[in-house]
């Protein structure tokens, strides 16, 4: 079984040979390993993507026996490649990759064995393209395209051509399709789609009559993730229930759902069918920082085939409460042993990363230590704007409307200082991106309330990200947020960045409360923090795991 794990903070690829086995590392990059699968007819070698500080991330092959692996170049180290497939017969991969200029984002296709054989067989208007699935004769390929959160399409790839086909023709209103998976027998194609519905059912396209089906009709969340068995007959489906993976098998035929039990309460992601009777995924949950399982399916019995850590965090809870106008603001919450710490607790409050994500009840990773060894309270919201809890939901935070999260955050402050076991006295925010912005936005809105922040690549100012962004990126980005050329939406725009053209939108951050800042736009905001009398620390992005820990612990523990 080929895994990914970090090796001294490093993401590499490792195989093991069963369950609970020792794994042999297979990659010793200086840059996280991502993208990887074996060449599916001799399992022999390995194709797999690294990041390249210049030229993006490059593909690579590795033999999966050696002793000494050396990994093989196969793309050309200039240009950025994604989504690289290996075609079922072995003789082909897939990809996508960008080349500068008006030539931009292509379908390529290549002998893994004779890299320069590549050719470009299709290129691709915009950006938002992925490669989902080869059809098992290796003449076709499944690929997406999203426009947006709200909109996406199907298309069907001829690999020997690059002809497209599209499968998901657009409509009068946005439809989201996902996941596009032929049948074992090429008559059908399975996706996801929330046409008609609040959430991402599982369907059924019919390609040879051209007519579509829900599978999943009764279920009232998202079909996060399915693998349809080689033999056709059945398919494991994982649901996102309130954030919580819930893993079934589903009869393709009677379409009777079951559940699968004893599955560790987190995140199912990564499905692999091994022949038709076993099932194998990875899980990040409390117990198991992204381990894998295997399910045989006829039996039910549930084997572990790795534990990168030994000893489980604090499992935990998820809340509901309502915003100011009503709507849920759905909560992630691990406590700490409140019998291994006296008093209440300090919290740290982390702000999802942006627009359409979801705070899951995953595995801590890196913030463990803040839970069980210092005994910090860690609470994540899912404010208006998050996916998995509808597509409405989903789009409350669009244009002006974002300016509601931060009224959001105070309901959850609010809570915070109702619960008898958190000190609400003694509150940091952590945020990414987008998330880091509004905790600086938040900083100045709730003033000494918040102790300190961290935050890592924050966005200055969103008129002129939008602005710069690449041209793909731009009509997406503009539905998110508004047109950036609008005057009013521009003001807007304005009023909700850290950095705004007046200077005006940090000067309310309290001098008591410091901000650590990762990334690439830290000199600069910490160069208007300091301007305005407010403490700042910068450090390198690499070092913002061990350095956060110090500062929080600093900041949260110590009077």
């Amino acid at each position: 079984m080929l895994i990914s794990a970090p090796r001294k903070g490093i993401r590499q690829l490792w195989v093991v040979s069963g369950p609970m086995g020792k794994p042999r590392q297979l990659t010793f990059s200086n840059r996280p390993v991502y993208e990887a699968m074996f060449e599916p007819i001799s399992g022999k070698w390995v194709l797999f993507a690294a990041g390249e500080p210049k030229a993006g991330p490059q593909l690579f092959r590795v033999h999966a026996d050696s002793e000494k692996p050396l990994p093989i170049l196969l793309s050309d180290a200039k240009r950025p490649y994604s989504h690289a497939l290996w075609a079922p017969n072995g003789q082909q991969v897939a990809c996508l990759a960008r080349s500068p200029g008006k030539e931009g984002l292509g379908l390529e296709i290549f002998n893994p064995l004779a890299p320069r054989t590549a050719r470009r067989l299709e290129s691709l208007p915009g950006g938002g393209w992925s490669l989902e699935h080869w059809a098992v004769n290796s003449g076709m390929m499944l690929m997406r395209e999203e426009t947006s959160d709200a909109e996406s399409f199907l298309y069907l790839a001829d690999a020997g051509t690059g002809t497209l086909s599209v499968l998901t023709p657009k409509g009068q209103a946005k439809v989201a399709h996902a996941h596009p998976r032929f049948s074992p027998g090429m008559d059908a194609v399975y996706f996801t789609s929330d046409r008609e519905s609040e959430f991402q059912q599982l369907c059924r396209l019919d390609l040879r009559r051209g007519t579509s089906k829900v599978l999943t009709a009764n279920l009232k969340w998202n079909v996060e993730a399915f693998a349809v068995a080689p033999s056709g007959a059945q398919a494991a489906v994982v649901v996102n229930a309130a954030g919580i993976s819930q893993l079934h098998l589903l009869d393709l035929k009677g379409g009777k759902l079951k559940p699968v039990a004893d599955v560790p309460r987190g995140v199912v992601c990564d499905l692999h069918w091994r022949g038709g009777g076993e099932l194998g995924f990875s899980v990040s949950a409390a117990d198991s920082a992204g381990d894998v399982f295997s399910l045989n399916v006829d039996s039910q019995k549930l084997t572990r085939w790795t534990r990168h850590n030994p000893k489980a965090h604090a499992a935990p809870s998820l809340g509901i409460i309502r915003a100011f106008d009503g709507e849920i603001v759905p909560l992630v919450y691990w406590m700490p042993d409140m019998k291994r710490f006296e008093g209440r607790r300090p919290v740290l409050v982390v702000l999802p990363d942006g627009p359409g994500t979801q705070v899951r009840p995953s595995h801590l990773g890196l913030l463990t230590p803040l839970l069980e060894r210092h005994g910090i309270a860690v609470v994540s919201p899912n404010l208006r704007g998050a996916s998995g809890y509808g597509s409405r939901h989903r789009d409350l935070d669009n244009g002006r409307l974002r300016a509601h999260q931060v009224r959001d955050l105070n309901v959850v402050l609010n809570w915070i200082r109702q619960q008898p076991g958190l000190n609400g006295e003694r509150v940091a925010l952590w945020g990414s991106r987008a998330g880091g912005s509004l905790a600086l936005l938040a900083m100045a809105e709730f003033n000494a309330f918040i102790r300190c922040g961290v935050v890592k690549d924050a966005i200055p100012n969103w008129p002129e990200h939008i602005q710069n962004a690449p041209e793909w990126r731009r009509p997406a980005l503009r539905v998110e947020f508004g047109t950036e050329w609008d005057a009013k939406t521009r003001a807007f725009l304005e009023s909700i960045s850290p950095l705004d053209a007046g200077g005006e939108n940090l000067r309310a951050v309290s001098p008591t409360s410091p901000v650590l800042l990762a990334g690439a736009s830290a000199p600069v905001i910490a160069k208007a923090l300091r301007q305005a009398g407010k403490k700042a620390e910068t450090v390198e992005a690499g070092e913002l795991a061990g350095e956060a820990g110090k500062f929080l612990k600093q900041q949260l523990l110590e009077d």
